[in-house]
């Protein structure tokens, strides 16, 4: 059983929710990263059957272990970043607004190609087209994602950086 590109962005969801202690449904996962609620349940599959994720008492956990292996080292692999125009988008990459960090964000801007964008740039594939919208409805889903882009088209300084800054952010707790 092979993983989808929109089974990263669940994996996240998964992690992003039980960082911020939530709890949450099949339906609103759905609702909330733009997929429908059958891909979310075949997602949750995929995952059990990669190791990255778990069930317990019928929640589904995120391994912190597993999910930054799979982010820090395989994904970029698995879905190299593609530059595909320029435009108006959602900035990403070392361009998020969420990420600080001393790397000198690219010019032009890296963004998602989003309608009503809030910065130019050169256009980069989101390794599902469900990203930008999911990521704009979770600031810490947004972050993690711009992360995971720093580190699909990350130079080695950077690839190092995004790695520790992923690693920092999928490690600490962010219950409200």
């Amino acid at each position: 059983m092979s993983l989808k590109p929109q089974d990263s962005v669940l994996l996240l969801k998964y992690w992003a929710i039980k960082s911020q202690g939530e709890a949450s449904s099949v339906r609103n996962i759905a609702e909330s990263i733009g997929i429908s609620a059958s891909e979310v349940s075949k997602g949750a599959r995929r995952l059990m059957a990669s190791h990255l994720v778990v069930e317990r008492s019928g929640n589904i956990f995120a391994e912190k272990g597993a999910v930054l292996e799979w982010l820090c080292y395989g994904i970029r692999y698995a879905y190299p970043q593609e530059v595909s125009g320029y435009g108006r988008g959602m900035p990403t990459s070392w361009n998020c607004p969420l990420i600080k960090s001393e790397i000198m964000p690219p010019s032009p801007p890296l963004v998602w190609s989003v309608s009503g964008g809030e910065e130019e740039g050169a256009f980069i594939n989101p390794i599902h087209e469900s990203v930008p919208f999911a990521a704009s409805r979770d600031p810490l889903l947004y972050q993690a994602m711009a992360l995971v882009e720093a580190i699909r088209g990350g130079k080695p300084r950077e690839l190092v950086i995004a790695r520790d800054l992923l690693s920092k952010l999928i490690k600490e707790d962010h219950e409200k």
